[in-house]
């Protein structure tokens, strides 16, 4: 395990492959499209309800790094008024949470935290498309914010 040095603490990094042990014991429907010492890839089908679609989704995740989201299909869509989507960084990113409260960092397991907070923000976004109403909270950020904390 990598550590990392904090001011008051060290913390240990989970490696590559404890997370993907954990993705792959919780969520078997992800599959495993890249593995490597620092770098691991998973695409996998999420479903937030009943009532939902089901999305592809591709995590991907780089030792020390923010796990980065795509939702492959169906394609995020802006509301027919135009607005744009509400929580996301450039190409359409789901933002699942703000980097600086420190919600996520690498000694968490992707598994137990991102996929359910996808699942999560599909929610938000799903009524936001039906309402226009963003409903998950949610500090705001601007185009810096998205830059920045990618």
């Amino acid at each position: 395990m990598a550590t990392k040095k904090s001011k008051y603490f060290r913390s240990k990094i989970l490696t590559v492959l404890q997370q993907h042990l954990r993705m792959s014991g919780l969520h078997p429907n992800f599959k495993l499209t890249e593995l490597g010492q620092r770098r691991v890839v998973w695409e996998g089908i999420v479903r937030p309800s009943r009532l939902s679609e089901s999305y592809t989704v591709e995590v991907s995740y780089e030792l020390c790094s923010s796990p980065r989201i795509s939702v492959i299909s169906p394609a995020l869509q802006r509301r027919d008024d135009g607005m744009p989507i509400p929580h996301v960084y450039e190409k359409e990113r789901p933002c699942l949470y703000y980097p600086p409260s420190k919600e996520w960092h690498g000694n968490r397991l992707i598994a137990d935290t991102i996929v359910p907070w996808i699942s999560l923000w599909l929610v938000y976004y799903e009524a936001w498309h039906a309402t226009g109403e963003w409903l998950g909270g949610g500090a705001e950020h601007g185009e810096d914010a998205k830059v920045h904390h990618d």
